[in-house]
């Protein structure tokens, strides 16, 4: 069996998750060619890993327009139908207004070089992450080449602009839908048509354990040992990280003592970096940019707390490679956040942008290492049981081969 997978850009140090499917589908024996429309950034360049999969990752953009030309001609003479079927779909998924035609016929020419690619190559499926623009081009080529394709389905910014999105066509059309939470699955079902609702599936992002090692007991620390916090993820204004540092301020003006960690980077960091030096938390406030997944768990291992405090979010790797770890976690009660998370038992919830729960949240821990030991196991087997990452990667490649076969 041979998939493409397609994404706007691939492999990015915040898209661990697709890497590892990919490798995962690979080593079960399935053939996966790996595309994108662009080359990431060289900041996400943070590991082998990810070399290596750049290295075999074909890029279509930029393209040339003779080439453009060319294919345009190609399939409007070999492809007639299917040219002009799908330039009518491509038109009745636009978005208003001049910009939103334009943009359109852009996802047009893109499609025609993924179509073309698809084709070449003999793939029978392809597979895309996040549905977005790159959602776009994969159900236009799937219309011009007739290779089926399905769709990973993440949100939370998919579902803020659902119909100039096109989420009900890109349902309509493809041969199955992932959803990586129940409350993913819902969502898609408001803005899908009840007949397609039996292709949405679930099938959530996962961890592999065996990579994950379970954190030692540590020792008991002296009192005025500071608490290790780590955040991990995008420094972007969704993600809550100004929120996260109110409370610290609140905590270090009551004197408790903590070192928090942030690992990504993003549009926010400035910002943040100022915020940290404004507010007299330079000591206790490390930014440590992208890292590879080998640091992200080294450091893991080495914290005492995780803290994700986002208002908008799937279900976050993120939260369960530190469950994975024992490392107990602050998460906020949004998206599929509590499909993870059982408050008080796996790990703490509280809601989003409230830094007054928040503050209490990590003071809790802070001042109870006894509640950090409680959840430490329960978070373990939470993704042993529901978010093995072998386990997920095996249904995704059940539903590929169903599909294929009928």
């Amino acid at each position: 069996m041979q998939i493409a997978y397609f994404t706007s850009s691939y492999p990015r140090a915040t898209d661990t998750f697709i890497q590892r499917e990919v490798i995962g589908l690979r080593a079960s024996g399935v053939e996966v060619l790996t595309s994108a429309l662009r080359q990431p950034e060289g900041a996400n360049n943070v590991s082998p890993l990810i070399l290596n999969e750049r290295k075999q990752t074909t890029y279509f953009l930029p393209a040339s327009p003779l080439k453009l030309i060319q294919l345009n001609v190609k399939y409007l003479l070999s492809a007639t139908c299917s040219y002009f079927k799908t330039l009518k779909l491509a038109f009745k998924t636009r978005r208003p207004g001049v910009k939103g035609t334009l943009y359109q016929l852009f996802y047009f020419q893109e499609a025609l070089l993924l179509a073309n690619y698809l084709q070449q190559n003999n793939v029978q499926h392809v597979h895309n992450h996040f549905g977005d623009s790159s959602g776009m081009v994969t159900m236009l080529a799937s219309q011009l080449s007739g290779v089926g394709y399905s769709v990973t389905f993440h949100g939370p910014h998919i579902f803020f602009e659902p119909t100039l999105l096109a989420l009900r066509e890109k349902v309509k059309h493809a041969k199955f839908i992932v959803c990586i939470s129940n409350y993913c699955r819902s969502q898609m079902m408001l803005f899908s048509d009840a007949e397609d609702w039996h292709k949405l599936q679930i099938v959530h992002c996962g961890v592999d354990v065996d990579q994950y090692p379970y954190a030692q007991v540590k020792t008991q620390a002296a009192a005025d040992t500071p608490v290790k916090l780590l955040y991990v993820g995008r420094l972007a204004a969704e993600k809550g990280v100004p929120v996260l540092l109110r409370s610290l301020i609140a905590l270090k003006n009551e004197g408790h003592r903590f070192h928090l960690t942030l690992l990504g980077d993003g549009p926010e960091r400035a910002a943040l970096e100022t915020a940290v030096k404004q507010h007299g938390l330079t000591q206790m406030v490390h930014f440590g940019g992208f890292a590879s997944q080998e640091t992200v768990r080294d450091t893991l291992l080495d914290s005492d707390v995780f803290i994700l405090p986002s208002f908008a979010e799937g279900v976050p790797v993120s939260l369960m490679e530190a469950m994975a770890c024992g490392v107990p976690v602050i998460g906020t009660n949004v998206g599929g956040v509590t499909e993870l998370i059982e408050h008080c038992v796996s790990g703490m919830v509280v809601a989003p942008s409230d830094e007054v729960a928040l503050k209490s949240a990590i003071l809790c821990y802070i001042t109870q290492p006894e509640l950090r030991e409680t959840v430490r196991s329960a978070a373990r087997n939470t993704i042993e049981s529901n978010f093995n990452f072998k386990v997920e990667v095996n249904k995704l490649e059940h539903l590929i081969r169903e599909q294929l076969q009928s």
